[in-house]
């Protein structure tokens, strides 16, 4: 797995591939997809001409692609130094994860109750997640594809989106931890109590436990940065929830 780069470092230009127009758009999810996996990490500056030079296109859809990226809260940019990677912090974790478990409660309340085929679908990617503990990217990327699963039967289009623009913001958060602390956090347990809930039609009990699945973010990646800003990095074995 690719190490996060040192700060002020292009390293990130050489995982992004853009196509054709719309240009802007693809150099933004080239652009996140990498600051997503903390590259550069955060409070990197970027250099806008290495940056245009190494893509191979000019600056003016550069230039976009990072304001729409700082709208969205990856970047900020002062005065004189241009564009930053935004910092992690503990208060941007404490204001996303109850928009999270919040939204996606109301869009579990309001989906149909899912049938046999989709319980199955939940069964088997929480199967595979279960064999991911080694692997930050495969947990997330797991995870991210049961929850959508789970939420297969909402039709709210709007929440959907929100819902998946703040996942953005929390996998940042989530990688970053299981890179730093050396634990790979999976679900496998929480998911399967919120299956065994809808199979049984308590659709209650399911959301109960989907708002406890997101909770424990909180409860890992609190202390986490908080020791990350006294110089203690923590260490340990991967870890379930």
């Amino acid at each position: 797995m690719n190490q996060p780069a040192r700060p002020g470092s292009d390293r990130q230009t050489l995982r992004l591939t853009v196509s054709r127009a719309p240009l802007r758009e693809n150099v933004r999810r080239a652009l996140l997809r990498n600051l997503l996996r903390g590259e550069p990490p955060a409070g990197s500056s970027i250099s806008e001409p290495a940056l245009a030079a190494a893509l191979g296109i000019s600056r003016t859809p550069l230039r976009e692609a990072l304001l729409g990226l700082q709208s969205d809260g990856f970047l900020s940019s002062e005065p004189g130094r241009g564009f930053l990677v935004a910092p992690l912090e503990r208060r941007e974790v404490e204001e996303i994860y109850p928009m999270l478990w919040t939204l996606e409660s109301l869009a579990l309340e309001t989906s149909e109750m899912p049938g046999a085929g989709r319980l199955k679908e939940l069964e088997n990617s929480n199967r595979r997640m279960a064999k991911t503990r080694q692997d930050p990217e495969a947990a997330l990327e797991n995870d991210r594809l049961w929850h959508e699963a789970l939420l297969g039967g909402c039709t709210n289009t709007l929440l959907l989106e929100t819902i998946a623009a703040l996942k953005n913001r929390a996998f940042r958060y989530e990688f970053a931890y299981m890179q730093g602390s050396g634990r790979v956090i999976t679900s496998v347990a929480q998911h399967r109590e919120i299956v065994d809930a809808l199979r049984q039609g308590d659709r209650e009990r399911a959301v109960a436990r989907l708002e406890s699945n997101w909770r424990v973010s909180v409860e890992f990646l609190v202390p986490w940065l908080e020791a990350a800003r006294g110089g203690h990095v923590t260490h340990g074995p991967p870890t379930q929830r």
